[in-house]
């Protein structure tokens, strides 16, 4: 509930009258809702352009023969599709795609909402041979049918207007275009003229691809299978089925293409490097060869072991040779020091060993034998002989020539140990070079060997590839064929129907709850007690008239047996109970329209009726009704008596009922709360109070003024008048701040106007004893149900 200061009205509290209410009042509004919906759901299928769907399923699959006969990894073999599905995706292949449907002209034609493609369903076609104007394209050029079956074509560039009437199934040739237009049924094309604006255009690729592609869609089903669902979806079935074939084609097409193209562009690279590679490597070994007969040096490991090889044969060769020099040295020395001593030439041969033999050998002999003749001589002849004299002359000779060769021999040695000692000095030379020749060898030799290693390497990938590529093929297949839906996908009937009647409901529903937690009517007693203080004494309720009029009524003698009559006797008994002796009973409302100056009149008649002199006054100043009720006029009043222009016996006026008189409210003031709220006026009430059993005052309604707000705590009994169906619930509200601010301690309520049904109460016209007031019985019977 809200604060009684709010503007607002909320119900936080479920109530099963006021559901009742809202449902008996509202309930066609759900129904309204439901078939509007409804209707907006009809003209949502009628002028909604289906959509149908073309779905195909391939599995990508590669087979290279070379990977089982060589058992070579599969060069071309696909890892991850996730590239394929790009590839399916992209506005290139899409485009090619395109291209291969021959979609260079569209046919549509345009109803009074809807505008449809004709593919494949025209009633003429449109083989374009010639486009000298490129801005032509997308733009409409429509088809008219004229009489003499000629047709008359229209289109708008650059602002102007062309049109060209031509036979039809003949080309027709215009600035910007030549054409064949073909027409297999002039009657069913002139119909189509008559129903629709026929047109065509010529497609931009580009721009007839990216406003397709948009329909495309590429999802994969199982990565480990490759399998990949290809759809499309538009509003024409064989549209979509020819774009999702001619796709699923163009890609297999394309990735075997680009498969093949990769690998010949792999081969004619690995070529080009052989080229390249063959030519450094005979550079290479060029170099090496070249090094090797400068050098000649053919292998360093084993030149190594041949130098040392020499080094040593040549210092054996020194050695030998020194000896045999020094051997000559002391032969020629002892020679030289004894020239005469025989035996040394004797020991010659012997010294010097075999090297030297042979050269001397004669010459030894030949001294030998002169020698021993010599002897064999001196034994017979004395040493002037002559013949012993030319002995001695041969062997001086000899000795002397003996003497020469040794010599001669002596600088043979030495040059030979010079030249032993050149050779051996050039040995130890390559020794010194050695270690940098061998590392050029090294460096030319690891050059020549990389070569030949990416050479051969090179070779073994050209052939690899070669096979691979001689032995792949795409074994990519379709597991799906690209599917022809007659029924439309999009928009589904029944789950329209069903969801407009759902969001129908919905917003009834909503329409329902909406009035529900702003329900802001008071209908029963039920809702007063509810709503009111504990305080509040509710007296009962009165039922609805039958019969309107303009202005409150006194009606209570015409009919005493009427309901109307029984619920103000029940309020007439209701208020003894309360004060036996109450004087003085002021009736106020909220608003006006409630109904108080008709429950004044009345409740005054019932008391009239019963005996007490009754008298009512007519306090609403700025709004009179009594005198209207009455059917008097109301030149005088209670505003004439407080401000003394009148007496209370010109203003006190009689009814139709006994003892029952009125004053009415009189010229309405300028100042209405300064008279009501003066003295004079409690005066003239002391007066009447003196004068009459009871006073029943009309106050002006509290909830728009304060001015009655004193006059109800005055009173004997102040009575607070609600109306059912008319009233606020937040005038409850009003009540609860008379009470908050001191302003009153008791208050007696009334509901005026409740519609009478039966059963509720026991007495079939909508009102009840177990109200109000309540005894200690009462709450018993209550605590123990």
């Amino acid at each position: 509930m809200n604060s009684s200061n709010s503007s607002i009205f909320i119900n936080k509290d479920y109530n099963p009258i006021i559901v009742n209410v809202v449902l008996r009042r509202y309930w066609w509004w759900v129904l309204l809702l439901i078939l509007f919906f409804l209707g907006v759901a009809f003209f949502y299928l009628r002028y909604t352009k289906p959509v149908y769907d073309s779905t195909m399923v391939i599995q990508l699959v590669e087979k290279d023969q070379a990977k089982e006969l060589l058992e070579l990894d599969n060069i071309n073999k696909i890892d991850d599709i996730s590239s394929e599905i790009e590839l399916l995706r992209s506005q290139l292949l899409f485009e090619m795609a395109i291209s291969k449907m021959n979609m260079n002209v569209s046919i549509f034609a345009e109803g009074k909402i809807l505008t449809e493609e004709k593919y494949h369903q025209s009633t003429f076609t449109v083989l374009p041979y010639a486009l000298r104007d490129s801005s032509l394209c997308d733009v409409p050029i429509g088809v008219e049918t004229t009489d003499n079956r000629r047709v008359k074509l229209t289109y708008v560039l650059n602002g102007q207007t062309y049109s060209k009437t031509s036979e039809i199934n003949k080309t027709i040739h215009t600035r910007h275009f030549d054409i064949a237009f073909k027409v297999e049924n002039w009657n069913i094309l002139k119909q189509d003229d008559e129903a629709n604006r026929l047109y065509f255009t010529f497609n931009n690729q580009k721009t007839l691809a990216s406003r397709l592609i948009t329909n495309l869609e590429v999802n994969p089903i199982d990565i480990n299978a490759k399998t990949i669902e290809l759809r499309y979806s538009g509003n024409n079935p064989d549209l979509c089925k020819d774009i999702i074939q001619s796709v699923a084609t163009t890609f297999f097409n394309y990735d075997e293409e680009m498969k093949r193209k990769s690998a010949d562009n792999i081969l004619s690279f690995i070529q080009l490097q052989l080229d390249s590679i063959s030519g450094e490597l005979k550079d290479s070994k060029d170099s090496l060869t070249d090094f090797q007969r400068k050098t000649r040096l053919t292998d360093p490991e084993n030149t190594n072991g041949s130098l040392t090889e020499n080094m040593d044969k040549f210092q054996d060769m020194l050695f030998e040779l020194e000896n045999e020099l020094a051997t000559l040295k002391t032969v020629h020395s002892k020679l030289k020091l004894e020239p005469n001593r025989l035996d040394i030439y004797r020991l010659i041969p012997e010294m010097l060993g075999k090297s030297y033999e042979l050269s001397l050998t004669k010459q030894i002999t030949d001294l030998n034998t002169l020698l021993e003749r010599k002897e064999e001589l001196l034994t017979n002849v004395s040493e002037n002989n002559s013949e012993l004299k030319n002995l001695n002359s041969r062997i001086q000779s000899k000795v002397q020539s003996i003497r020469r060769s040794v010599e001669v021999i002596q600088e043979r040695i030495r040059s030979q140990i010079s030249t032993i000692n050149g050779k051996i000095g050039l040995i130890e030379g390559e020794y010194l070079k050695l270690p940098q020749k061998k590392m050029e060898y090294n460096r030319l030799k690891s050059l020549q060997d990389l070569n030949e290693k990416y050479y051969t390497l090179l070779t073994e990938k050209k052939v690899m590839y070669s096979i691979s590529n001689a032995g792949y093929t795409s074994s990519n297949r379709i597991l799906n064929e690209a599917s022809f839906n007659t029924v439309p996908v999009s928009p589904n009937r029944k789950l329209v129907y069903a969801g407009f009647v759902f969001v129908g409901f919905t917003f009834g529903f909503a329409f329902l709850f909406f009035k529900y937690i702003t329900f802001n009517e008071i209908n029963t007693i039920e809702d007063l007690k509810h709503l009111l203080p504990d305080k509040v004494t509710i007296l009962g309720n009165i039922p609805q008239l039958k019969e309107s009029s303009e202005f409150s009524q006194l009606m209570i003698h015409t009919s005493p047996k009427s309901i109307l009559a029984e619920s103000m006797r029940n309020i007439r008994t209701n208020l003894s109970f309360i004060n036996a002796n109450a004087r003085v009973i002021a009736i106020s409302s909220s608003i006006s329209g409630e109904g108080k100056t008709f429950v004044a009149l009345n409740l005054a008649g019932i008391i009239a009726l019963s005996g007490k002199r009754t008298i009512v006054i007519d306090l609403d100043l700025r709004k009179p009704k009594v005198h209207l009720g009455l059917n008097v006029s109301n030149d005088k009043g209670i505003s004439n008596l407080i401000i003394k222009q009148a007496t209370l016996e010109e203003c006190i006026r009689h009814s139709e009922i006994e003892n029952l008189d009125f004053i009415s409210a009189g010229p309405i003031p300028p100042n209405p709360s300064e008279l009501i709220l003066s003295d004079s006026f409690f005066e003239i009430l002391d007066a009447l109070k003196a004068a009459y059993d009871v006073v029943i005052i009309d106050n002006p309604p509290v909830g728009l003024v304060t001015d009655g707000v004193q006059i109800l705590a005055k009173a004997d009994v102040p009575i607070y008048i609600f109306k059912a169906h008319y009233s606020k619930r937040i005038f409850a509200g009003r009540v609860r701040e008379l009470f908050e601010m001191n302003q009153i301690t008791h208050l007696n309520i009334i509901l005026n106007g409740t519609k009478a049904f039966k059963g509720k109460y026991g007495y079939g016209y909508g009102y009840g004893y177990g109200y109000g007031y309540y005894d200690e019985e009462d709450k018993k019977k209550k605590k123990n149900n």
